[in-house]
């Protein structure tokens, strides 16, 4: 009897959010949640498995725009100041909480992971995490793909090829810049194709791709297997479908993660909840935003 596959690709991408003008920007505290929660816990847990000869195999794809601000001097140096302003709200909330005992174990989990992850980036890594990432690619337990340079929505585009093609040539120059080497796959923003899309991958030696469910699902002829296996277009290269029921998991609030009653209540923040003389240092020009720093559970609707 023959398996099956399953096949995990995690997309990372971000707007560019660099803002010259401005010290303490607040859309760039998106890019430093992200890289708090996200892609430094996220390095973590993959050099864990690949540490204890965990034969996983994993792809993510790096939008050009994130690559960018990855290795981007001036947000490399104002992330490391904003982990170092964490790190000092941690020490803060510890002797806040001391006579807390369950809030106490939650700042002191914040702590230990903002002491790990400036660890990883300003001493291991030297404000790069591509090189961790390169480092796990090389190694084979992660492969790397790219997706559109400014992760533009391909149909809009149908009508304007060249925009198009300039549009896969410098996602594809960025990623070369990084990993020294070109990507064989893509994911394609919003997972959005039309017809011909594939041959002008083809053109650049992308190998495969991944599409919304439906472009499998109405494909003529239609695949076998629905959404389960592959397909290849007539350029040859291959389309992958997203799993319908996997994508339910990850982003409802009624059926999946973001609404268990096990995780945080990721609108729930000191940031909001304490004195403003308390945590007015700790924000993006004094305005009430997120700190990363979240006690509370997900509650029922009740």
């Amino acid at each position: 009897m023959s398996k099956g596959y399953i096949a995990l690709i995690l997309h990372a991408h971000l707007p560019y959010v660099r803002h010259m003008e401005h010290e303490d920007c607040l859309e760039e505290r998106w890019f430093y949640e992200a890289m708090t929660e996200t892609y430094l816990p996220l390095l973590h847990v993959l050099e864990k498995l690949s540490d204890e000869s965990v034969p996983y195999r994993l792809t993510i794809s790096f939008s050009p725009t994130l690559l960018a601000m990855f290795t981007d001097g001036l947000l490399q140096k104002r992330y490391q100041k904003h982990l170092e302003k964490l790190l000092v709200l941690a020490k803060r909330e510890l002797q806040r909480t001391a006579n807390e005992p369950v809030f106490n174990n939650l700042a002191r989990m914040y702590e230990e992971l903002l002491e790990r992850n400036f660890y990883t980036y300003v001493t291991r890594f030297n404000r790069n995490i591509i090189t961790g990432f390169k480092k796990l690619q090389d190694t084979g337990f992660l492969e790397i793909i790219t997706t559109m340079a400014t992760h533009c929505f391909a149909p809009l585009y149908s009508h304007q090829v060249e925009v198009l093609k300039a549009q896969i040539k410098v996602a594809i120059q960025e990623y070369l810049k990084h990993f020294g080497k070109k990507p064989e796959g893509m994911w394609l923003p919003e997972c959005g194709y039309f017809p011909g899309l594939d041959e002008l991958l083809k053109q650049e030696d992308i190998k495969y791709f991944f599409v919304e469910s439906h472009g499998l699902l109405y494909a003529s002829p239609r695949p076998k297997y629905g959404i389960y296996t592959p397909i290849r277009c007539p350029s040859g290269v291959a389309a992958f479908a997203r799993d319908v029921e996997s994508t339910v998991q990850v982003w409802s609030a009624e059926l999946g993660y973001p609404g268990d009653f096990m995780y945080r209540e990721f609108y729930r923040d000191i940031g909001y909840d304490l004195p403003e003389e308390y945590i007015k240092e700790f924000l993006p020009g004094g305005i009430r935003s997120d700190t990363g720093f979240k006690y509370y559970k997900i509650t029922g609707k009740g």
